[in-house]
């Protein structure tokens, strides 16, 4: 049993790390999401102890407050885990209502013992903060999204030589476009005008917009991935992963080919939509950088003022940054980094819409990413045959 165990772990922590956590049977929120995100919130909890710092107290006083607050949690752990019938030190192996309620509330001990001014108003900023950092984590660790984009950056890298002809395409259109921006006058007026958290907001619409074709290229990925005929079929994928030497033969009975349930076929489908978001995003990047290189390189100070009809660029307001260079000063400013990056934006958007509408790199993403996310499903073929007791 241990090593049937020990087999079904690894296999599960195989599909964590393809970023397909959806695929592990009964996969649970208190026992495999919060669970691995445990570290990561207990050095939250800990530099939060750090709060009870402050110009409120001096020498030994802080010191003693300091050691109030770590008593304070390390206490209620201790309490929690005799509770719940564990050694007092031993890590949750299920985190529920109660460990995330502790984790929002007992850091608002450390703020209140170190606030100088407005107790409630410090204890509810940390409260606020500590509720964000748990959706955040809930999000990041349920969808393996950290293990996805580090899977999809190794995908990438394999398609690069697709990437940069795809991207050479388009090359043409987009010089002429990015540089008729660029060039523009009342484009730099606008930068200048631009509030970042306003400048946020378009990103975020342009980034909803390439999503969207996104969606609509993974939709039409319709294969049907989950079937196998013979076990023969699933071997010809095990090699290299948990399932290899657990594959019957096919004197057994055939594979089930259990249908993936929702949260599985949303997760497949998640897999290769940020597959081409990192490529676009990658794209995106690239443009940027060389639209802040060249702009350095090409826009004297004298005419971003005219443009901007501002008397001066200061650093504290627009970032300017002068590095001597021959004789002259490049600049680097906030106005010149607000129009490189919409035009990275714009292109990386432009880019999305090829990536849906080209035929031949459809298809050779197609064909690849089917070749991954079976591989993926034959493992979970063996793994809810062989592994999985109930299943059995």
């Amino acid at each position: 049993m241990s090593q049937l165990s020990d087999e079904r772990d690894g296999c599960e922590r195989w599909f964590i790390r393809q970023g397909l956590p959806h695929l592990i049977d009964r996969y649970s929120v208190t026992e495999d999401v919060f669970t691995r995100a445990a570290p990561f919130l207990a050095v939250v909890m800990f530099s939060e102890l750090f709060l009870s710092f402050g110009d409120r107290w001096r020498g030994w006083a802080q010191g003693l407050a300091f050691v109030s607050g770590l008593a304070l949690i390390v206490g209620v752990f201790v309490v929690i885990n005799r509770l719940r019938n564990r050694r007092p030190f031993d890590l949750p192996d299920d985190i529920g209502a109660i460990e995330l309620a502790l984790f929002v509330l007992l850091p608002a001990g450390p703020a209140a013992i170190g606030a100088e001014g407005e107790v409630i108003a410090d204890v509810m900023t940390v409260v606020a903060f500590n509720l964000v950092m748990v959706a955040v984590v809930y999000l990041v660790t349920r969808w393996a999204l950290i293990p996805m984009v580090m899977w999809s950056v190794g995908q990438m890298r394999r398609r690069i030589g697709d990437v940069s002809a795809l991207a050479m395409k388009s090359l043409p259109t987009l010089v002429l476009f990015s540089a008729f921006i660029f060039l523009n006058a009342e484009m730099w007026q606008v930068a200048n005008d631009f509030t970042l958290p306003f400048f946020a907001l378009v990103v975020a619409l342009i980034f909803s917009i390439g999503g969207g074709f996104l969606a609509m290229s993974v939709r039409r990925l319709t294969l049907d991935l989950a079937r196998f005929s013979t076990w023969d079929e699933v071997s010809e994928f095990a090699g290299g992963t948990p399932i290899e030497g657990l594959v019957p033969d096919d004197s057994a009975a055939p594979p089930d080919n259990l249908p993936l349930g929702r949260s599985a076929t949303w997760n497949v489908g998640l897999l290769l939509w940020v597959s081409q978001a990192v490529q676009i995003a990658l794209v995106a990047i690239v443009i940027t950088l060389f639209y802040v290189i060249f702009g350095m390189l090409t826009v004297r100070e004298i005419t971003l003022l005219q443009w901007t009809t501002v008397a001066e660029l200061t650093r504290e307001s627009d970032w300017a940054v002068r590095i001597p260079l021959f004789g002259s000063e490049m600049l680097f400013s906030r106005q010149l980094m607000v129009v490189a990056s919409f035009i990275g934006v714009i292109s990386g958007l432009q880019f999305a819409v090829l990536l849906v509408t080209d035929e031949s790199y459809r298809a050779g993403f197609a064909e690849d990413m089917a070749g991954e996310v079976r591989e993926a499903l034959a493992v979970r073929a063996v793994y809810l045959r062989e592994l999985v007791p109930t299943r059995g």
